[in-house]
């Protein structure tokens, strides 16, 4: 595991993964079937509040896709996760925040995408200029004074290699 991600909690908490796209390309996204991804930044919300918490599934998201299980899965097959935005918190954030980014991001790369189980548009987004923490974690703390302060950690080239 990418060192800086030792330093995450083994407790719950909610994330969201930084990617970023240099190429245009076609991908099949297991039942959604085909989707686009194109150059720019997807942001894909997630909890993580079973065993092994936050480090455990990060662990997972950073590891060479070897058989694609969840939607981002096959998303970072072709894209590099650069950041990921945390907090920990026994409470599931994914829905408010996906929410909050449908209103400034396009759903992609394809609708429903990361959201078959749940009511949300998408949970992964894209951008075309790499998104800030400070402007995400104001706009949440503007809706939901109550929510545990954002993370982040920065990765470094050494575990984007797929």
């Amino acid at each position: 595991m990418p060192d800086e991600l030792e330093t995450l909690p083994t407790s719950g908490g909610s994330y969201v993964l930084v990617l970023r796209s240099c190429v245009a390309t076609s991908l099949t996204v297991g039942r959604l079937g085909e989707a686009m991804v194109v150059p720019g930044w997807y942001l894909y919300v997630g909890s993580a509040l079973g065993a092994g918490g936050l480090r455990g599934r990060l662990r997972h998201h950073l590891r060479p896709v070897r058989r694609p299980h969840w939607h981002i899965d096959y998303l970072r097959q072709v894209c590099r996760v650069e950041q990921v935005w945390y907090v920990v918190d026994g409470q599931r954030w994914e829905h408010r925040w996906a929410q909050l980014l449908a209103e400034s991001a396009s759903p992609a790369p394809c609708l429903r995408f990361g959201a078959s189980d749940c009511g949300c548009v998408a949970h992964c987004f894209h951008a075309g200029a790499l998104p800030l923490l400070d402007d995400f974690a104001g706009k949440v703390h503007t809706l939901y004074p109550e929510a545990p302060q954002l993370r982040s950690v920065m990765l470094t080239s050494a575990h984007n290699r797929r």
